[in-house]
C-alpha cells in the first residue's frame, strides 16, 4: 500500500496570541476554523502559543490570483512589506507579522518551472 501524503497544516509558535490573531485575520483576511486555550486554526496553518520554547521563525506562503493587488491592499492597511519580486514560479513578496517574522505571498506562474507529478 502506498501513501500519499497532502500538505495539512503549519503551526507558528508566537509570544503574543491575540495580536497574532488580529493580524492573520484583520490583515491577511484568514477565517478561524477552530479555537482552543493557546491555539487557533486556519485553513492548514494554526498558531500557538502554548509551547514558548519553540519559538522559531516559520516560511509560510499565501497563494494569490493577483500578487500586486494584493501587495497594494495590505499596504494600505498598513502592513509592512517587501516589493512585489518576479520570479521564474511567479510573482512573490514578504508581510512582517507581528513579530517580525516575514511570511510570503505569491502568484504562481501558469509558466513556472516546475511540473507536476
Amino acid at each position: 500500500m502506498s501513501i500519499h501524503p497532502r500538505f495539512g497544516f503549519a503551526i507558528a509558535n508566537v509570544k503574543d496570541l491575540a495580536k497574532a490573531k488580529k493580524f492573520y485575520t484583520e490583515t491577511l483576511g484568514l477565517a478561524v476554523q477552530r479555537e482552543a486555550p493557546g491555539f487557533i486554526q486556519f485553513e492548514h496553518f494554526a498558531i500557538a502559543s502554548d509551547n514558548p520554547g519553540a519559538i522559531h521563525p516559520l516560511e509560510l506562503y499565501w497563494l494569490v490570483d493577483d500578487a500586486e493587488a494584493a501587495h497594494r491592499g495590505l499596504v494600505a492597511s498598513g502592513a509592512t512589506c517587501s516589493a512585489v519580486d518576479a520570479k521564474p514560479f511567479g510573482k512573490l513578496f514578504s508581510v512582517q507579522d507581528p513579530e517580525g517574522h516575514e511570511r510570503f505571498v505569491l502568484e504562481l506562474s501558469a509558466a513556472r518551472p516546475s511540473k507536476a507529478v
